[in-house]
């Protein structure tokens, strides 16, 4: 790809890196990762809480909490080209239309559209672009043979809409079956297509777009995260006072694998306490209906709020019909608490005895009897889990992701 790049209007292509995302997702970091390889040319967002940048100045009016998402230390303000009427206009739509507040469609593609406009302006030899948010800047990549590279944060179309069919089938609820929008699976293919490379976070993650016909070896692999300023020990766990405490937050849906939670939660027969933090799917909320009484059950919660509750519980649980990753167990692990893992959830875990079997409730519920009737487990295991967990950094991720970009301008790859 890099011996078809020609310059444009008389001037080289830059020997470096744009990253463009109107969203937060992996971008922030990537941009961060180039920068620190000294490969970033400009990072195109719709926010930065920076000084003397549109996002500071929000950040400045609604508290800094607000955007806490949209800055990271370390990422130079004077590389960032923010373009924020999208994500403004978004606001004002979704306060006066609040039923459009999960669609993204229009706001990704008026980004993405300047985005491409600058990028055919200033353009740089690698474009790193985020699924749902890159067809017409890729496009304009293509037109200078820029090297392409979509950071792909959802399994493969194919397969999840596979596999949540069974799911949907097994817990006899087909409505549940997540589908994106029509326009949204044209979008995701047509960048899939012209990506040059795809970034994925875990074996399963790759395995679902090499299935799909993606050629192998053209998928970098790289796990995400977990910040250890933000995920840490609150105290030191100990052996249950009275019933194992189980916890799960997240998605309260059928892709998360709540029904096959709340059926091991009935066959523990109250051997066990279980708290759901999150939003109850409306599919599911007739399903709940009979578990309510038992179960508790909170809103999402800040962060702060979400670690004290890593450490009043003794086993965090993540049954995931389908995840990419899974940030959620990786946290519940950096605060000591044990995990069990779906082993279609790509999250990294310390051996095979923290994976259950998806959609199989008896699996699930067998594992965790396994810690009422051995509840000093629940120290030794978080411990294991906290050192585990302590290897996936956000400077792990960038220095990875920082060879990896470095490697393409030398004409290599994964």
């Amino acid at each position: 790809m890099l011996e078809k790049q020609r310059q444009t209007g008389g001037t080289p292509v830059p020997h470096a890196v744009t990253v463009a995302y109107s969203g937060v997702h992996q971008a922030f970091q990537l941009a961060l990762a180039a920068q620190e390889e000294e490969l970033l040319r400009d990072f195109l967002c719709s926010l930065h809480d920076a000084p003397g940048k549109w996002g500071g100045c929000l950040a400045g009016m609604l508290g800094r909490a607000r955007l806490a998402s949209r800055s990271l230390p370390g990422l130079d303000a004077a590389l960032t080209v923010e373009h924020p009427w999208p994500a403004l206009w978004k606001v004002l739509r979704d306060k006066l239309v609040p039923a459009r507040a999960a669609d993204w469609l229009a706001v990704n593609d008026a980004f993405d559209r300047w985005a491409a406009r600058r990028f055919a302006q200033n353009p740089a030899r690698i474009l790193v672009g985020t699924e749902t948010c890159a067809w017409h800047s890729f496009e304009a990549a293509e037109e200078i043979g820029a090297v392409k590279v979509l950071d792909c944060p959802q399994l493969h179309p194919g397969l999840l809409t596979e596999v949540m069919r069974e799911a949907g089938d097994r817990a006899r609820l087909p409505a549940a079956v997540e589908r994106d929008d029509p326009a949204m699976t044209t979008r995701k293919q047509r960048e899939y297509e012209l990506a040059d490379w795809r970034m994925v976070y875990s074996s399963m993650h790759r395995r679902s777009f090499e299935r799909a016909g993606f050629p192998t070896g053209q998928q970098v692999e790289i796990p995400l995260w977990v910040d250890p300023s933000l995920w840490f020990p609150e105290k030191e766990h100990r052996e249950p006072d009275g019933r194992l405490k189980v916890l799960f937050a997240g998605s309260i849906t059928l892709r998360k694998g709540i029904p096959f939670l709340l059926e091991a939660f009935a066959l523990g027969g109250g051997s066990w306490e279980l708290t759901l933090v999150g939003r109850v799917d409306e599919a599911l909320k007739e399903r709940f209906a009979s578990y309510q009484d038992r179960v508790r059950l909170l809103p999402p919660q800040t962060k702060a709020e979400l670690r004290r509750l890593y450490a009043e519980h003794d086993l965090f649980v993540l049954p995931s019909v389908a995840d990419s990753f899974g940030f959620v167990a990786l946290e519940a692990m950096a605060c000591g608490t044990p995990v069990l893992i779906s082993e279609n959830c790509g999250a990294p875990a310390p051996d095979a005895g923290w994976r259950v079997r998806p959609m199989d409730a008896e699996d699930l519920a067998s594992k965790i009897a396994a810690y009422v009737e051995n509840p000093e487990r629940v120290m030794v295991e978080g411990r294991r889990g906290q050192e585990f967990a302590a290897q996936f950094t956000p400077e792990r991720y960038r220095r990875e992701a920082g060879r990896f970009f470095r490697r393409l301008l030398e004409g290599g790859g994964a």
